[in-house]
């Protein structure tokens, strides 16, 4: 059996299996009206006990949360094209977009730096 038909089989297992217990919840599951209590954005059900508890988070983490997931992203394309080394045409198509991406990662750090994104007050 070729691997790549195991990995679909096994993927059309897993969705199915979760299809069928989505569906089965559906019809076999209680009904519940919506109340106001219900509809309060506390999974928990328990009211908040001090409002400091519930402020937003400060718009200056966001940033960071970005950058991060950015850098995440540049690992990914590190992978590509340190695991193309064998393959011409793949390892510079790789080695172009990673050029491309680092490019367009400077341009926007640059541009957040020059904003004073990155100062902390």
């Amino acid at each position: 059996m070729s691997p790549y038909l195991a990995f679909f089989l096994f993927l059309l297992a897993a969705l199915g299996l979760v299809g069928l217990i989505v569906a089965l919840n559906r019809l076999l599951g209680p009904r519940v009206a919506p109340t106001a209590v219900k509809l309060e954005p506390f999974e928990c059900g328990s009211r908040p006990l001090q409002q400091r508890n519930v402020r937003p988070l400060s718009i200056k983490y966001y940033p960071v949360a970005i950058f991060f997931l950015l850098f995440d992203l540049e690992t990914v394309l590190l992978f590509l094209w340190a695991s193309s080394t064998g393959e011409g045409g793949l390892a510079t198509a790789s080695l172009v977009a990673f050029l491309f991406f680092m490019g367009l990662l400077a341009l926007a750090f640059v541009y957040i730096w020059k904003e004073g994104g990155l100062e902390w007050r």
